[in-house]
């Protein structure tokens, strides 16, 4: 395995299981789809599959179907293939495989086609937020290449199923980036770990892992404390605000209250950029606007 490479952290039965698939999935070439959230860790999976499969030797290539312009996935396929052919060990990751086109599609389908006479060189990953079979049903994408993807389909759990996992990962993260910046931060405060149990991870495990990160920016080591996470934590919000008065107890209210108090969190962490914040929060531009002006929403 890769030095770099960060571990699967968690203490959840999905975690378990799932360094059990990696380690048996590293044993053959089966493709694989994995089915999750953003944020869920569909990328570190597939990488400990390849590294565990190949060690250092052999490459680890990602295609980014949501990033990606239309050439240069073109261009990434005919470097895989051309990788193939001269006898290298490759991991193909394609990530976001539901937004490529239909004419993308058919531009993977080809290059499946050619390369499965070196089929034991390769391996393929896909990942997807949601299950494609809709997608083939109603005709946006190609049953025969769904079918050829998805050999073995991992569903990826979101961080709220998994809480257990919050803390495990939190200190994995800890560590390598201790690592990596020379700052000697040896845990998290109690207060921090429970705020990090209460908080609602919408970005799942990479939204975890962007506040530790921050943490190590904001934080003074050798502890990090809850304010230097920089997480909205949920549970003591009520708490705290919503004993205030019987009008303020009522669902509605509450409600209104939360959703107020965290657009606002997240748009000052993504600096009042309303792009950014319509794709931490899983919704699009116009309904962040929407929301700012409903709720009264005031840079501060």
């Amino acid at each position: 395995m890769s030095k770099n490479l960060v571990p699967f952290a968690g203490l959840s039965d999905f975690a378990n299981q799932m360094r059990d698939l990696i380690e048996n999935l590293s044993k053959d070439n089966a493709s694989v789809l994995l089915i999750g959230e953003r944020g869920t860790g569909k990328r570190l999976i597939s990488q400990h599959i390849h590294y565990k499969a190949t060690g250092n030797f052999g490459y680890f290539f990602e295609i980014n179907c949501k990033s990606f312009e239309k050439q240069q996935i073109i261009e990434a396929f005919s470097t895989v293939e051309n990788l193939i052919a001269l006898n290298q060990k490759i991991t193909l990751f394609v990530s976001f495989a539901d937004e490529l086109s239909n004419e993308m599609q058919m531009v993977f389908k080809t290059f499946l086609h050619k390369t499965a006479k070196k089929s034991l060189n390769i391996k393929i990953i896909c990942s997807v937020e949601n299950s494609l079979e809709e997608k083939v049903s109603r005709g946006y994408f190609l049953p025969d290449l769904y079918y050829r993807l998805n050999s073995v389909v991992l569903n990826v759990l979101p961080l709220r199923q998994r809480k257990e996992d919050i803390i495990p990962i939190a200190k994995t993260y800890l560590k390598s980036f201790s690592k990596k910046s020379g700052y000697n931060f040896s845990d998290f405060s109690e207060e921090a770990k429970t705020a990090m149990e209460n908080c609602i991870w919408t970005g799942n495990a990479d939204e975890l892992i962007n506040a530790v990160q921050r943490a190590f920016i904001i934080g003074t080591p050798p502890v990090i404390n809850s304010s230097d996470l920089g997480i909205f934590n949920s549970r003591n919000f009520f708490d705290d605000n919503m004993q205030k008065n019987n009008e303020s107890k009522t669902l509605k209210n509450a409600i209104e209250t939360f959703k107020k108090e965290y657009v606002t969190k997240i748009l000052e962490e993504n600096g009042w950029n309303q792009t950014k914040t319509a794709k931490v929060l899983g919704i699009q531009r116009t309904y962040v606007i929407k929301l700012i002006n409903e709720l009264k929403i005031q840079k501060k």
